[in-house]
C-alpha cells in the first residue's frame, strides 16, 4: 500500500474508514504487545507495524487528496475546465455518430455516407454507356 501511494503521489483511493481501522488495529496490537508477556519477535513485528503506520500517516499528510484525479469509475469530484470541454466534445461526437448511424439504417441520404453507393437501375446503366 505504501508503494502504491508513493507511485500515485496520492492517497485519494483510501478512505478515512480504512485509516481509522488501521489506527485502532495498531493501538490494540501495541497495547497487547506491552501488557501481555510475548516473545520478542512478536513485539518486533508490532514495532514494524507501528513504523509502517507512521509512514502511512506521513503519506496521508504529504499527499493531499487530488480532487481533480479521475477515479476507477471515471468520476471526478472537481473537474477542470479542460475535462469539461473534453466531455462536451465526446457528447457531440456521440450525437453525430448516432445521427449518422440512423441515416444509414433508414436509407435516407445514403449517398452522403462514405463507402456506400446508390444502386443504379438498368435505365441509368444504359443511359451512361
Amino acid at each position: 500500500q505504501l508503494f502504491i501511494n508513493y507511485k500515485l503521489q496520492s492517497v485519494a483511493h483510501l478512505n478515512w474508514r480504512t485509516m481509522t481501522y488501521k489506527s485502532i488495529n495498531t493501538f490494540i496490537d501495541d497495547l497487547f504487545a506491552f501488557v501481555i508477556k510475548m516473545p520478542i519477535m512478536h513485539r518486533l513485528a508490532c514495532l514494524r507495524d507501528d513504523v509502517i503506520f507512521l509512514i502511512f500517516c506521513y503519506q496521508r499528510y504529504v499527499y493531499r487528496t487530488d480532487y481533480t484525479r479521475v477515479n476507477e469509475f471515471g468520476q471526478c469530484a472537481q473537474p477542470t475546465e479542460e475535462m469539461l470541454k473534453e466531455v462536451e466534445k465526446e457528447k457531440e461526437d456521440a450525437t453525430k455518430e448516432s445521427s449518422r448511424q440512423e441515416e444509414l439504417i433508414s436509407g435516407d441520404n445514403s449517398h452522403n455516407a462514405p463507402g456506400v453507393r446508390k444502386r443504379r437501375s438498368a435505365r441509368e446503366k444504359r443511359s451512361v454507356s
